[in-house]
């Protein structure tokens, strides 16, 4: 069910008022049937998955618990089961295919075919909440006892198939909580779920088309051409993952629950490691967690630091999908990220730079700091590297193809840019909620006509599929 579709406006409605309606005794409950029901509206098989997933996660967690010394062996099976299905799910038909390629590549054909499987949505995030339960649970968080509340706390529906990726010591307490109708926060869910609706339909779908065409058959645009279409992307997948989780921060402030924010203006940003800060915040701050810091962190040499840097960003990158691509994709991130810690510890100037920049030296190292990241969102975006060298070539080159390009792109682009700077300066959500209810009303009017000038079809978010 999309969050941009009619569908989910009556769901969330009848959602609203059973949950409001129900006993504080019988609102997890409520959870979990809503939160069921909306992941099995599109792959109803898969239902038995994540209840499966989830009952094994809990009763390992428990067994922690009540058996200190043996809690290793449970960490071991949870992770490796976890990791397992995920592996199995979003790697087993790249494996397969890239195996049979190696064999033809011999010249040994096999009239084995390359495993299919549906990617169940959500798998890569649920996943991963579920191993910071078992993690934390480890290391010395109290196991929760109730089943059910665990159930609610993987399956909250507004962030359940793409993110956040929220901690069991955010949510759960919350899932426990004895919540209370705050008009304030009603307030502004409606404004994130309408600023995430804006920034889905007008922005990203509207982009995706222009990206598309780029990205199919680059050499029918010119350089300056292929150039906004990289811009674009960089927009579109901004506007698209961040808007999705406006609506999840949004519906959740509805039901009275706070869900982290996970992206903070990251075009903004003026080094990567800052960009990082701002972009897909729970993924990176898991990472650093989970990953980064038991590897050893920075607590080592310089060399082991690197490497640790290197090997989490890989696996961010593959995290994303099976493709050369993401691997390749992290692995860049991963080298800005240690390029950028060599020249601070041998260049102090730069440090200095990055830290406490001059205004114009802030603004040149946003500009180089966000193209430096769209250079990595045309490996992300591309099909194949061979697609990416092709796009960036033509940047350079150009096609034999139209000189000009799309004038609404480029008001969108300047658009979008603008509301980066606007936004940086002005807490938008504080002022809009101070204003009168006609104003707001107003407001939500404008919003509707601008999402249904510019609807076509319910457009999936990018996220979902990974």
């Amino acid at each position: 069910m999309l969050f941009n579709s009619l569908a989910f406006g009556g769901f969330l409605i009848i959602a609203l008022i059973l949950f409001w309606s129900a006993p504080r005794t019988h609102r997890v409950f409520i959870i979990i049937g809503l939160s069921y029901f909306f992941y099995m509206y599109s792959y109803p098989i898969y239902f038995f998955l994540l209840a499966i997933l989830t009952l094994i996660n809990f009763g390992l967690a428990l067994e922690m618990a009540r058996k200190p010394s043996r809690r290793k062996h449970f960490l071991a099976l949870a992770i490796s089961i976890d990791l397992f299905v995920l592996g199995f799910y979003k790697y087993a038909g790249f494996a397969s295919r890239e195996v049979l390629n190696l064999l033809s590549s011999f010249g040994i054909q096999s009239d084995v075919t390359a495993i299919e499987i549906t990617l169940p949505l959500g798998i890569s995030f649920f996943t991963f909440q579920m191993m910071s339960y078992v993690i934390d649970t480890y290391r010395g968080l109290p196991a929760e006892k109730s089943f059910w509340n665990f159930a609610a706390y993987i399956s909250f529906f507004p962030q359940l198939v793409a993110g956040p990726i929220v901690r069991p010591q955010t949510l759960l307490p919350q899932i426990k909580a004895d919540h209370k109708y705050d008009e304030d926060q009603a307030v502004r869910g409606l404004f994130l779920i309408a600023q995430g609706l804006v920034k889905k339909v007008a922005f990203a779908d509207f982009l995706g088309g222009y990206v598309d065409k780029v990205f199919a058959a680059p050499g029918d645009f010119s350089g300056l051409a292929t150039l906004i279409g990289i811009y674009a992307y960089a927009f579109q997948i901004y506007f698209d993952f961040s808007g999705y989780t406006d609506i999840a921060i949004g519906v959740g402030k509805l039901f009275s629950f706070e869900i982290p924010i996970n992206f903070d203006l990251p075009y903004i940003s003026k080094s990567p490691r800052e960009f990082w800060r701002r972009w897909h915040i729970s993924l990176s701050t898991w990472l650093r967690d989970y990953l980064y810091i038991p590897l050893g962190g920075n607590r080592k040499s310089s060399g082991r630091t690197y490497y640790n840097m290197m090997v989490t960003m890989l696996l961010g990158g593959i995290w994303h999908g099976a493709n050369w691509t993401f691997l390749f994709w992290g692995a860049y991130h991963g080298l800005l990220i240690s390029i950028q810690r060599l020249l601070e510890e041998n260049l102090p100037a730069a440090k200095r730079w990055i830290e406490k920049p001059s205004p114009l030296v802030a603004v040149g190292s946003a500009l180089l700091t966000f193209h430096l990241v769209s250079l990595g969102w045309v490996i992300f975006r591309a099909q194949s590297l061979g697609q990416a060298v092709e796009v960036l070539k033509n940047v350079f080159s150009g096609g034999q193809g139209v000189e000009t390009f799309e004038t609404p792109i480029v008001v969108m682009l300047s658009i979008a840019i603008l509301s980066h700077i606007f936004r940086s300066r002005v807490k938008l959500e504080e002022w809009y909620v101070r204003m009168p209810a006609p104003v707001q009303a107003f407001g939500y009017s404008c919003v509707t006509i601008l999402i249904y000038l510019f609807f076509t079809t319910e457009q999936r978010f990018i996220y979902f599929q990974f």
